[in-house]
């Protein structure tokens, strides 16, 4: 077994208190939480039974006094806060493990890339899916030419209420979309070159905060011509929803159509001749007691592999799986999703490049930045 684990969290709203408290079933302590707001600091502390730890309302100083005294830290405040409140972490050399996604504005992403660097060693942030064993079998299959080369691919997120109150947003696409934005790069394995997305108001939604929409759709393309489709809502009546469907050149795999909240996950297998894969598999929700964010049955079982994972390449000194460098990638083709909706569907250009500011000048080419900060 590793060792006990000494961590500190920043940003204690809904997402955070789940982190922590996934860390500590999973045997480790938490010895410090901060948040800008003082009152979330207060109502985690009674929430998580923390009354005891050290308690921080600046993430610089929060940084400063745990040198030494953590292990890794937990930065999970609201998306424009991200990148201002992990800094003073990387640079006190602390491993963070940084909810997705870097920030909520492309510059400061690619500036906060800039300032950090590419070493895999820093960061690992939170895009779950990456460690979900039904999706991780899906992956398998695709590597493994079950259904022949990918033509289509459409990646669904459907939750089934509007956001709390506390939630901060420049809207569903660049908020929810990134999750399936980064699982579509995953199993396709390379990056769109066309993007193009509409955001509407559906009936019968009333919501605290104001995201643009409550439904998108978001089309792609790649360079290796599959067409591809995002599907986020906040309207889905029935339950949390996750599934995906990849169209093959001879099948077709769907994971997780929806069956039931919680319920099964199924990853079918569909043959040219219509039939089931004998590899078809089915995998469980968690089944959770008391009040949970609706995400967590289909997801906990991926948060705490995604978190023995971070804390295991801690302890080995691995390249952390997820980190700014991939995020970033997802963040490229979020912003120009979320363009493309502001102007009606209007086609966006993408190109990736490795070095960082070849990438961020195509971006600015491809009109995703401006070529000057507006700060």
């Amino acid at each position: 077994m590793s060792r006990t684990f000494n961590y500190g969290v920043y940003g204690v709203g809904r997402i955070g208190k789940v982190h922590a408290a996934i860390v500590r079933e999973q045997g480790h302590r938490i010895v410090a939480i901060g948040d800008d707001a003082h009152d979330a600091v207060v109502v985690a502390q009674e929430e998580l039974n923390a009354r005891d730890v050290r308690t921080f309302n600046d993430p610089t100083e929060m940084a400063r006094a745990l040198v030494g005294e953590i292990d890794a830290m937990i930065i999970a405040s609201h998306t424009r806060d991200h990148a201002r409140h992990t800094l003073p972490f990387v640079k006190a050399q602390i491993p963070v493990y940084l909810e997705k996604p870097l920030t909520d504005d492309l510059r400061e992403a690619f500036e906060f890339v800039e300032t950090i660097g590419r070493d895999p060693h820093q960061l690992q942030i939170g895009l779950q899916r990456r460690y979900d064993p039904a999706l991780l079998y899906t992956k398998t299959l695709l590597e493994s030419g079950v259904i022949g080369e990918i033509r289509e691919i459409r990646s669904v997120l459907r939750d089934q209420f509007p956001p709390p109150p506390t939630y901060r947003s420049r809207g569903l696409i660049i908020d929810m979309g990134i999750h399936v934005a980064d699982e579509a790069i995953f199993f396709l394995g390379e990056f769109p070159n066309q993007v193009w997305a509409s955001v509407h108001q559906t009936k019968g939604y009333n919501s605290p905060i104001d995201e643009g929409g409550d439904t998108a759709f978001v089309s792609f393309t790649t360079p290796s011509n599959v067409v591809g489709r995002l599907d986020l809502s906040r309207t889905h009546s029935s339950g949390y929803n996750n599934e995906t469907y990849i169209i093959g050149t001879r099948g077709t795999i769907h994971t997780g159509r929806f069956a039931g909240y919680p319920g099964p996950i199924h990853v079918e297998i569909w043959q040219a001749d219509g039939t089931k894969h004998p590899a078809s598999k089915t995998f469980e929700m968690s089944y959770l007691q008391g009040s949970y964010p609706e995400f967590l049955p289909r997801f906990n079982i991926a948060y705490r592999r995604a978190h023995q994972q971070f804390r295991e390449d801690v302890e080995s000194g691995a390249p952390f799986a997820v980190t700014q460098n991939e995020v970033l990638d997802a963040q490229v083709f979020v912003e120009a999703a979320y363009r493309s909706a502001q102007q009606n569907g209007a086609r966006y250009h993408l190109q990736r490049f490795d070095d960082l500011q070849e990438y961020k000048a195509a971006c600015i080419a491809n009109g995703l930045l401006s070529a000057t900060s507006t700060k």
